[in-house]
């Protein structure tokens, strides 16, 4: 399960520029730097070992030991369940990246970047930046890993799970849905 001394960090998506897996190794690269540790998963189709662009970034940027690459994975809600801070790092091109609202609904706490409806879905339970800032994304990154050493993660936690059950269910969605259609 969660590993409290190494903060474990995912993000699960395709690899494709618009995704920012470049900002997001960049950002943990600038955490590194300040002697913060941590582990990152990526999953994903492409995000492998014969994937050479992201291998090279991984090794240009020293992140061999905090990065690991898993793949395109079945076991998605086992993989939101370990992880600690999830990280959707999309630079463009979302509507309404469902991987954040698995995370929380596992009681994942999300840093987002502001594209698409990520900052809607996270509301004010997780962290969210500007799209394409690597720096502001390092930023948040350091402020979720220093939470959760503290007292109030765990309420955190909880938040990001209520709000995507009250907000986000899926009887809700379709009431909301039928009743607009209606109308």
């Amino acid at each position: 399960k969660k590993n409290k001394n190494i903060p474990l960090i995912g993000n699960v998506a395709r690899y494709d520029p618009k995704k920012g897996h470049l900002d997001l190794l960049k950002a943990l690269s600038i955490t590194k730097s300040k002697n913060i540790n941590f582990l990152c998963l990526l999953v994903g189709s492409n995000i492998t070992k014969k994937n050479v662009k992201l291998i090279n970034e991984i090794k240009k940027l020293k992140l061999s030991s905090h990065v690991k690459l898993l793949g395109q994975r079945n076991d998605i809600p086992t993989v939101m369940n370990g992880l600690d801070i999830y990280v959707h790092s999309s630079g463009y091109g979302e509507g309404f990246p469902n991987v954040v609202a698995e995370s929380m609904a596992c009681g994942t706490p999300c840093v987002v970047t502001d594209v698409g409806d990520a900052s809607y879905i996270v509301g004010k339970t997780g962290w969210v930046v500007g799209s394409n800032n690597f720096l502001e994304l390092a930023s948040a990154i350091e402020k979720a890993i220093f939470e959760q050493k503290t007292k109030n993660w765990n309420k955190r936690c909880k938040e990001a799970r209520s709000r995507v059950k009250e907000s986000f269910d899926i009887s809700k969605m379709v009431n909301s849905y039928n009743k607009v259609w209606y109308e």
